[in-house]
């Protein structure tokens, strides 16, 4: 089982999409999936589950102990009161997706983890129960599936909690969007993670040795970025074309994210960081797929037959892009 992020602190760079479809075109190869959503937002499991779906997982809003969450999981570790409770895993299609629904009561677990990362370093076993609360959650979650890979959703940030879940992933990803923004956020992204991936070398080695064994790897591989949501122009004008991003961007990525992560550790890189797929913006079809609760390439009963080009092109642009995310997985 191996666990997969889509990281990048830049917000709007369509990583909960890419997230959700690249997701779906990995269980289609046959794979089984788990999608944790880890965002105290909670987009993705709004993406799936309706108003009242959402109230039933979610439990007696005045009992915090009743919730089908992720945060109903961990919670007995992060309040000191017991260990991981099994919570419902929902079977979102065909036996091989399935979702961990999130909480915005996440909130709560990343108030806690500043004082655990600390209590880390001071080798205090109280550190280490909330610090890997989450990891042993999924673990024990993606067990009772017999899941292939896990797909974390995270925020648009470097906070403690996206800190917990990189440690816990084996492999991340960075979606970029063409835009100043998208771009400037790259320089915290290979920084961030080699400082972090550094902190808990540190823990790592001064732990008592009983512990060692339960403690998080901390050493996710970068597998490469995605150019997300950009946009095709057609007409005479083309301000801010396609080509002229990537040209800023694949630079920008070696020197900010992959040469870093190289110094520190070769091991930590896959494939150079070379980019893993072009996703463009399929317009009106993504809030479509939120309205229906799919991803895009299953979109045809919904939709009508006017979109069918786009929707079967953008299920062989997921497939590609699994196709090249499976291969680097295996390198």
């Amino acid at each position: 089982m191996k666990k997969i992020t889509l990281f990048n602190h830049k917000g709007g760079v369509g990583k909960t999409t890419l997230t959700i479809n690249l997701a779906d075109a990995v269980s289609k190869m046959g794979y089984r999936v788990l999608i944790v959503d880890a965002d105290p937002q909670c987009n993705i499991s709004s993406f799936y589950m309706d108003e009242d779906e959402l109230d039933r997982v979610m439990g007696d809003i005045d009992d915090n102990e009743s919730g089908d969450t992720v945060w109903g999981s961990i919670r007995p570790v992060v309040i000191g009161k017991g260990g991981i409770k099994e919570v419902e895993i929902i079977e979102l299609a065909r036996d091989r997706l399935f979702l961990l629904p999130g909480d915005v009561l996440m909130a709560e677990y990343e108030e806690e983890l500043p004082a655990a990362w600390t209590d880390s370093f001071a080798r205090k076993e109280r550190g280490y129960d909330v610090f890997c609360a989450l990891s042993d959650a999924v673990k024990y979650a993606a067990e009772l599936v017999s899941a292939d890979f896990v797909f974390y959703d995270v925020g648009p940030n470097v906070g403690p909690l996206n800190r917990t879940i990189l440690l816990d992933s084996d492999f991340f990803i960075t979606p970029v969007a063409s835009d100043l923004f998208s771009l400037r956020a790259l320089t915290t992204v290979g920084h961030s993670v080699k400082k972090w991936v550094s902190d808990w070398d540190t823990v790592r080695s001064i732990a008592p040795e009983k512990f060692k064994d339960r403690l998080l790897h901390g050493k996710p591989k970068y597998l490469g970025y995605i150019m997300s949501a950009f946009k095709v122009n057609t007409g005479a004008r083309k301000s801010n074309p396609h080509i002229v991003w990537e040209q800023r961007i694949s630079p920008q990525v070696i020197n900010q994210v992959v040469t870093p992560l190289q110094n520190f550790d070769p091991s930590m890189v896959i494939a150079s960081g070379t980019k893993l797929g072009d996703i463009k913006h399929f317009q009106s079809l993504a809030p479509s797929a939120q309205e229906h609760g799919v991803p895009i390439s299953d979109l045809r009963p919904h939709v009508n037959s006017g979109y069918l080009p786009v929707i079967i092109e953008a299920r062989n642009t997921f497939n590609a892009l699994a196709t090249e995310f499976i291969r680097r997985v295996n390198l």
